[in-house]
């Protein structure tokens, strides 16, 4: 037992002293994204934003969002939820939906890793089939940072030890679509109508 609390105190301090090291190494975007600038309205589809509550807000940690629910007269709508983080924290995680959806009163049927076509090539996303009183409901999530698109937390922490060694930005945004499962095929529509103005508003700031 001794000897197991020993390796593992080790283990502590050199990751410690990494994380300070990366902390010495990381850059900043000094630019937010003009997240409003996406469309508000096309073809049948109009859109209204509201604001996250105050404790989400804390509890996130974005610099901006975009919270916004896209709709048709009859009756169809899509969420689109966009938080972007100017850097990342080398010792903590962004808030993954995994964590926060239980808390928020949804149960998750499945989670699964899948593949989007938004804007015509082909991109990984988290796949989630949700369930609440209301009805069941899909959604698509994915980060975006300086080395491209990463779908889980693993893969968003060693992004941000890779950019951090390379003096590369850590900012990231997590994007994430949703929709009751009626209106999935409409949320693919609405997906690839939005993501090539979602490219150009990350790429105004840097960003791949």
């Amino acid at each position: 037992m001794a000897v197991r609390t020993l390796i593992l105190t080790g283990i502590l301090l050199l990751a410690g002293a990494f994380a300070r090291d990366l902390e010495g190494k990381r850059t900043f975007s000094r630019q937010l994204p003009d997240l409003e600038a996406l469309p508000t309205a096309f073809g049948d589809w109009q859109s209204e934003d509201y604001p996250i509550s105050e404790s989400v807000s804390e509890v996130l940690g974005a610099d901006t969002t975009l919270q916004r629910r896209y709709w048709t007269p009859g009756g169809h709508e899509v969420l689109l939820f966009v938080a972007y983080f100017s850097q990342q924290a080398v010792n903590s995680q962004i808030h993954s939906p995994r964590h926060c959806i239980p808390g928020s009163g949804w149960d998750i049927v499945s989670m699964e890793q899948a593949s989007v076509h938004p804007a015509g090539r082909p991109q990984p996303a988290t796949r989630m089939l949700l369930s609440h009183d209301n009805g069941a409901y899909e959604m698509y999530y994915w980060f975006r940072t300086r080395g491209g698109v990463v779908t889980g937390e693993y893969a968003l922490k060693w992004d941000l030890v890779m950019n951090s060694l390379r003096r590369r930005p850590t900012d990231a945004a997590f994007i994430r679509y949703s929709a009751a499962v009626r209106d999935t095929a409409l949320m693919t529509t609405v997906m690839a109508r939005l993501e090539p103005d979602l490219d150009r508003v990350l790429n105004a700031v840097g960003m791949p």
